[in-house]
């Protein structure tokens, strides 16, 4: 353990020391962050240099304990952060999963925080009413699982990214109502609430690198133009009540509405050094949401596709995804940021899903962005580790649904670069 202890210590040091890692521009940053040593990396995805210490043959060489607080510094990013979404229901958070995360190399995940109801974690169905003395009541059971989840990304040096998915009051905003009064009144006053709770009840969480504010804004399925509810209320308000609590924290925002890539185009510079700007990405939707509502089955990739349903066909290719993913490349290029695809995920039996995956990961990559695929928890409709045809599971207790298809290899791929030294 002398030899873990010392580990350690030189890497609270070089923490201090490559804290503006982040800050700086991709090729930089992978400079820098190559020449650290591959153990004082995984402490530094911590956010914290604890816990783990990892051998060359990927063993546990000891278990370091925990410091008591976050150091007081932003969390430094990995260079480039490749994982996966995670969606809650019941297991879906399991220490289990997190050692496969690990397992697999991926050395981030997004998690789509709801309500235990919305995460049928609540077996009687009835919604908690957040309250003055128990702000965090709605959300109890997912609190708990996330926690011990948590705990094991930690210890295994998996970064967590925290986002407001189906939060309390969400189910009731009017998509009719283009005003914002419904969205204001159904989410403001329960996001800022939610996030102020978080933010004290997590602050001191080491695994926990971000907090996405909201996934996928919207309040009207009517008008796209005017975001002023989200843009100049919402947004920096609960970008406020956060850094109230943690100035050092990672914040993820998207632009309005649904956090379409294309919006980068008009979406304005945030006045704070650690926001990761973030969209999600299923284009063309009438391909890569086949299967899910009143949306055919059919459409082909590469092929000829309308966007949604009733828009005008044209061809979808990896040119054609890059092109529709380029405003935001243009943001992070023009403004020195760093942008991250918060989803992007097609159906397990979408005809070429797996050159879909292939040329985005390809593009994605090209361009030097941050990436979380969507999903292979909870629903196993996105999962490429099942059969096109294979019957859907809402719950399952591993993250591998035995097809090692060809799509779910590139992903591994990609995620084994986190590993190399």
């Amino acid at each position: 353990m002398k030899r873990s202890t010392s580990i350690a210590t030189s890497s609270r040091v070089q923490l201090c020391q490559h804290n503006r890692l982040s800050m700086t521009r991709p090729h930089d940053q992978d400079d820098a962050w190559r020449r650290l040593d591959p153990l004082t990396r995984r402490a530094i995805i911590l956010g914290a240099a604890s816990t783990s210490v990892v051998t060359a043959g990927g063993g546990l060489a000891g278990v370091l304990s925990p410091p008591a607080r976050r150091l007081s510094a932003t969390p430094v990013l990995p260079p480039r952060m490749r994982g996966l979404n995670l969606e809650l229901s019941p297991g879906s958070l399991s220490p289990a999963i997190a050692r496969e995360l690990a397992g697999w190399g991926i050395n981030t995940v997004r998690i789509n925080f709801s309500t235990d109801v919305a995460s049928h974690l609540a077996q009687e169905g009835k919604v908690e009413r957040p309250t003055t003395s128990d702000p965090l009541a709605p959300y109890r059971r997912a609190l708990a699982m996330l926690k011990l989840f948590t705990a094991e990304c930690a210890r295994l040096g998996v970064g967590v990214i925290l986002g407001a998915s189906a939060i309390y009051g969400r189910d009731k905003v009017n998509l009719e109502d283009s005003t914002g009064a419904s969205f204001r009144a159904g989410v403001g006053r329960n996001l800022m609430q939610l996030w102020t709770a978080m933010a004290q009840e997590l602050r001191d969480d080491p695994a926990i690198i971000a907090y996405d504010v909201l996934g996928e804004p919207n309040y009207t399925m009517r008008r796209e133009v005017d975001g002023a509810v989200w843009y100049e209320q919402i947004m920096p308000e609960a970008i406020r009540r956060i850094r109230s609590i943690n100035p050092h924290i990672w914040i993820a925002v998207m632009p309005w509405p649904w956090g379409y890539a294309h919006r980068y185009s008009s979406m304005r510079v945030i006045d704070d050094p650690a926001i990761l700007y973030s969209f999600h990405f299923y284009s063309p939707h009438s391909y890569t949401h086949q299967g899910i509502g009143n949306l055919p089955r059919g459409p082909r990739y590469p092929g000829k596709v309308s966007e949604h349903p009733g828009s005008q066909v044209q061809d979808w290719n990896k040119a054609a995804l890059a092109q529709a993913m380029q405003p935001a490349f243009d943001f992070a290029r023009r403004n020195n940021v760093r942008v991250m695809t918060g989803e992007f995920g097609v159906t397990r039996w979408a005809s070429g899903r797996d050159r879909w995956i292939a040329d985005m990961l390809s593009v994605l990559e090209d361009n030097g962005v941050d990436w979380m695929f969507h999903t292979y928890n909870a629903w196993n409709g996105w999962n490429p580790t099942f059969a096109p045809d294979a019957p859907g599971v809402s719950e399952y207790p591993t993250l591998f649904g035995g097809v090692n298809s060809p799509g779910h290899q590139t992903l591994l791929r990609y995620w084994r670069q986190n590993l190399l030294a």
